[in-house]
């Protein structure tokens, strides 16, 4: 067992966004991301896996196959792996994501921090 708290993974993005892995294996992989207010994640899939994303504070549009979502905090949305996604910042302040990602990608970017 480990536990784990979201705000040590919470920060402010130095550029737009700030990506922070809380736990990975090969079934599954954890992180936040922190995205600046106005900004966006590009377009990508998840390969054959299953994306749980969760907004744990902010307000975002999640694109998937050209369907924009609106998602506040404590909503999930569920994403299959082959569907093209996005994800704009809509509100104010920094849009803090929790995302699942199983089984684990089969690319090594995926499992580390990342600044973008």
């Amino acid at each position: 067992m480990q536990k784990f708290s979201l705000n040590d993974y919470m920060v402010e993005p130095e550029g737009k966004i700030a990506k922070r892995v809380i736990y990975n294996d090969k079934n599954t992989l954890a992180f936040l991301l922190n995205i600046a207010s106005g900004q966006s994640l590009p377009n990508h899939t998840h390969f054959d896996c299953t994306v749980l994303l969760q907004v744990i504070k902010g307000e975002a549009v999640v694109n998937v196959d050209g369907e924009p979502v609106s998602m506040n905090e404590s909503e999930l949305l569920q994403i299959d792996g082959s569907e093209e996604m996005s994800v704009d910042n809509t509100g104010q302040n920094v849009l803090i994501l929790y995302v699942t990602i199983s089984p684990q990608p089969p690319s090594e970017n995926y499992l580390v921090d990342a600044d973008l």
